[in-house]
């Protein structure tokens, strides 16, 4: 019989965000990528082209921040993607919160000038 030690870090999750262009969404994993919760600058409601303002950010990030030490943890991996200018605003409200985040990781897509063109036709 096997006995597996299920041991986990209470003190550390992943805050995983993504900017898209009409919403911003908020996922919170543990270490091994189980989602313990998530949500989105919708379902605050918030509507239109208010859910990417920096008050909404503020808002969703102030939520966020409750959750996470009522859930007893203590510090937070961050994950951002998406290409937006609201990226720096979510790290600023992040940074002046009471949880302490260890790393910033930032995995946009980054374009690579697409496929060869074919060559033009001469006549």
């Amino acid at each position: 019989m096997l006995f597996m030690k299920t041991t986990t870090n209470k003190k550390s999750v992943i805050l995983t965000i993504l900017f898209t262009s009409s919403n911003i969404l908020y996922t919170l994993t543990n270490l091994t990528g189980e989602v313990i919760f998530w949500t989105s600058a919708g379902s605050k409601k918030v509507k239109g082209t208010k859910k990417v303002t920096s008050t909404a950010i503020l808002v969703i990030v102030k939520f966020i921040t409750k959750r996470i030490t009522e859930l007893g943890y203590k510090y937070i991996h961050i994950k951002l993607k998406g290409f937006k200018k609201n990226k720096k605003i979510a790290l600023k409200h992040l940074k002046t919160k009471q949880v302490n985040i260890l790393s910033v990781c930032d995995n946009s897509a980054l374009a690579h000038n697409g496929c060869k063109q074919s060559k033009i036709r001469r006549i």
